[in-house]
């Protein structure tokens, strides 16, 4: 056991020598990685886009209809940064992209009020982007059906209408909504807290190939041999352990912008956030040999790695519900570790829900610690047969 351990740190001080000498690694291990966070953090410190831009198209110009429209005016999604004489003009402004939608007052509105008629006030909104136009919809309902019900109240306190009476009728059902785990509807707890993941695991893929793939293409992996004793398992752990220390470190920096820096709840210890962290990295180092093991070449294993990363954006549940897809994708989204790291946050972390609802991911993460086994003695030959793979590629 002393010799293993001793010739991991050989090959892990000799790994740390190849870092430095490098630019290439320090920027794909460091340098990007941390960037990339600083520019997600910031994108989203603002937890839900605000100060949407749309118009009004006020036909009416009386006070009710420029009462309505400072209302919209002061809703903290949308800003109205035009005042338009026709629809034809709004809707030349939301094709160009100036506003995301235009809310239409129409004529006689305030006399239609006073005569008990029901006036209708049009809005449209660009649903092709569907967080801005899915927050714009709820914004401007909201606004307006707040709008109607205090005209209505009014109208009946006039009426001289006892007031438990008008709420009766306004509101027959009174509606108690509870928002869990995201009481303010933040944005930036759904986005960032799994666009960080996804942006760090590309990095830890393409690192873990790249490190190996170098050795059999710069025909230096029998030096690498032989510090490990001819190992794989020692020779892949010293490599690999420098990059493990690294990339955990760069994912607790990570935890904390989330967690410190902009507030996204978190209800566990810091010390299952930080074994899901170590788990995260270890199993997308797993992935990165059996991808360079499965194919030797280092070109065709980074992109391969590049495929799967990407993939992993659109399979993990984020962008569309895992549950709605075919049932072939729903298990195809079990090979993806941040599917499972994503539900430790879900549940655990900002959920605070019992460690029992979250191990089966766990178990999940340590499950790719076993794929480098299927594919460990091609990936030795290729590290000492590397001039034989090479040629055979080349026929």
């Amino acid at each position: 056991m002393k010799s293993i351990l001793t010739n991991i740190w050989k090959v892990a001080v000799r790994e740390v020598n190849r870092m430095s000498s490098r630019g290439l690694y320090i920027l794909v291990v460091l340098v990007l990685p941390i960037l990339s966070i600083m520019f997600f953090a910031s994108l989203f410190k603002e937890g839900v886009p605000t100060k949407m831009p749309i118009a009004i198209v006020d036909l009416d110009q009386t006070s009710g209809s420029r009462k309505v429209a400072r209302n919209i005016d002061v809703t903290p999604l949308s800003k109205v940064t035009e005042n338009l004489q026709s629809e034809t003009e709004a809707m030349s402004e939301l094709r160009t992209g100036n506003i995301y939608g235009f809310v239409v007052i129409p004529k006689n509105f305030q006399s239609a009020i006073l005569a008990s008629r029901q006036p209708v006030i049009s809005y449209y909104y660009q649903n092709g982007f569907l967080i801005a136009g899915g927050l714009m919809q709820n914004d401007l309902t909201l606004i307006l059906h707040t709008l109607s019900g205090g005209i209505n109240i009014q109208k009946r306190e006039a009426m001289g209408q006892p007031e438990d009476y008008i709420m009766s009728q306004v509101q027959p059902i009174l509606l108690s909504t509870h928002q869990l785990f995201n009481p303010t509807a933040n944005y930036s707890v759904y986005i960032s807290t799994i666009v960080l993941p996804i942006m760090l695991q590309l990095f830890i893929l393409l690192m873990t190939v790249y490190s190996i793939g170098i050795e059999i293409k710069e025909k230096t992996s029998h030096e690498w041999l032989r510090l490990s004793e001819k190992s794989i398992f020692t020779a892949i752990t010293g490599k690999l352990l420098p990059y493990t220390v690294i990339f955990f470190i760069v994912m607790m920096f990570q935890n904390f912008m989330l967690y410190k820096v902009m507030q996204i709840p978190m209800h566990t210890s810091l010390g299952w956030l930080m074994l899901g962290s170590l788990l995260f990295v270890m199993a997308y180092q797993a992935i990165g040999v059996f991808f360079i093991g499965l194919l030797p070449m280092m070109r065709h294993s980074l992109n391969l790695s590049a495929f799967y990363g990407i993939l992993a954006l659109t399979l993990c549940g984020f962008s569309f519900p895992i549950e709605a897809m075919p049932p072939v994708f729903q298990y195809w989204a079990s090979g993806f570790p941040v599917r499972h790291y994503m539900h430790i946050f879900q549940s655990q972390i900002l959920a605070g829900f019992e460690l029992r609802y979250s191990i089966l991911s766990y178990l999940y993460l340590m499950l790719f610690f076993l794929l480098p086994l299927t594919i460990i003695n091609r990936l030795k030959s290729a590290l000492i047969y590397q001039t034989f793979i090479e040629n055979v590629h080349k026929t």
